[in-house]
C-alpha cells in the first residue's frame, strides 16, 4: 500500500469475497513478463538489444527502491513482472518481507524454484543479493527465450543452481 514507484504495480484496496482475498491493483495492459517471453519463444522473434536494457533498467530501478525501503521481494519472476504500454511492473509482494537492519537476512524457503539463489538452495540466510540473482535469471530468460535453470524435479534443479555453471 505504502510503494508509490513508476516500476511497481500500484496497489488500490483489498476485500475478503466468500472466504477469498480478492486485492485490487492498477491495471497493466500487456500482461505478464512470462507470456511475452512465451510468444517470442514460439515466434522465434527475440528481443532487440535496446528493448531488453530499457525494460531491464527498470527493473533494477525498481528493486533499487523497495531495497531502499528495505524490502525483500522473495518471489521475483517473469509471472510476476507486469508490462503497462512501454513500462514494466513488479508486483505480487505476497511473500515480500521488510528487513529490520541493513545485516537482517531471511531464512524461510520461499518463492518460485526456477528463480531460487544458492543461498536459498541450501537453506542459509539470504538477503537482498537474492532478489538481484532472480533478476539476472529474469535478464537470461529475456536474452535466451527459455530459463537458464530447468530440472525434472525439485532437487534436481536445486543441484544445477547450486553445483553447475551458469548457462552461457
Amino acid at each position: 500500500r505504502a510503494l508509490d514507484h513508476p516500476g511497481v504495480v500500484r496497489y488500490y484496496e483489498h476485500f475478503s469475497h466468500h472466504d477469498s482475498l480478492a486485492v485490487v491493483m492498477a491495471y497493466c495492459d500487456g500482461g505478464d513478463l512470462s507470456a511475452e517471453i512465451k510468444k517470442r519463444a514460439v515466434a522465434a522473434r527475440p528481443f532487440s538489444e535496446d528493448h531488453l536494457l530499457d525494460w531491464f533498467v527498470q527493473m533494477v530501478m525498481a528493486l533499487r527502491y523497495l531495497r531502499s525501503k528495505r524490502i525483500l521481494h522473495r518471489d521475483l519472476k517473469t509471472q510476476n513482472i507486469f508490462i503497462a504500454g512501454a513500462l514494466v511492473k513488479l508486483g505480487d509482494f505476497g511473500i515480500a518481507r521488510v528487513m529490520e537492519g541493513s545485516m537482517a537476512a531471511a531464512s524461510t524457503v520461499i518463492g518460485t524454484p526456477y528463480y531460487m539463489s544458492p543461498e536459498v538452495c541450501q537453506n542459509q540466510p539470504y538477503g537482498t543479493k537474492s532478489d538481484v540473482w532472480a533478476l539476472g535469471c529474469i535478464l537470461y530468460e529475456m536474452c535466451a527465450l527459455q530459463q537458464a535453470w530447468n530440472g525434472s524435479n525439485l532437487l534436481g534443479l536445486v543441484y544445477k543452481i547450486v553445483q553447475q555453471k551458469s548457462p552461457p
